[in-house]
């Protein structure tokens, strides 16, 4: 399934994720990436099998929101395809599709895990934690 992604910024304005606009902002440089997001705004996939929006509360997750605020800004999830589909369960995508813009996000943007505020319910939208933290010496326990 093909995504193409708009963000609707409050409800009040449309900003089509565009390649062009992909290349203008800096999706192979993840530390340019760093604007704060509306305090509430949703983000409009249109993909092959239809539309759907996902709206994106900033308190639940502020990392979360901002990273998912830029990402689909700067066109990320354009043209980018869902990649697992478990049947009742979740549906996996993210992962842009061209490695010259997947390396440095790999690589270099690791995302500080936001606090748990709310849980993984149908139709809500999360991203995965980067796991427990290590211990404080390094060392495993």
């Amino acid at each position: 399934m093909t995504i193409r992604a708009f963000l609707l910024a409050l409800g009040l304005a449309t900003v089509a994720a565009t390649p062009a606009l992909a290349q203008a902002g800096n999706l192979g440089n993840p530390a340019a990436l760093t604007e704060k997001a509306p305090a509430t705004y949703k983000a409009k996939f249109d993909t092959s099998k239809g539309v759907f929006v996902i709206q994106v509360n900033r308190d639940w997750a502020p990392n979360g929101a901002d990273r998912f605020y830029n990402l689909v800004k700067n066109g990320f999830y354009d043209n980018v395809r869902f990649f697992r589909v478990v049947s009742g369960f979740m549906v996996q995508f993210g992962i842009n599709g061209d490695p010259k813009v997947s390396a440095p996000w790999r690589a270099a943007a690791r995302m500080k895990d936001d606090p748990v505020t709310q849980s993984n319910k149908r139709g809500y939208v999360t991203y995965a934690t980067s796991g427990p933290a290590p211990p404080e010496d390094g060392l495993s326990p």
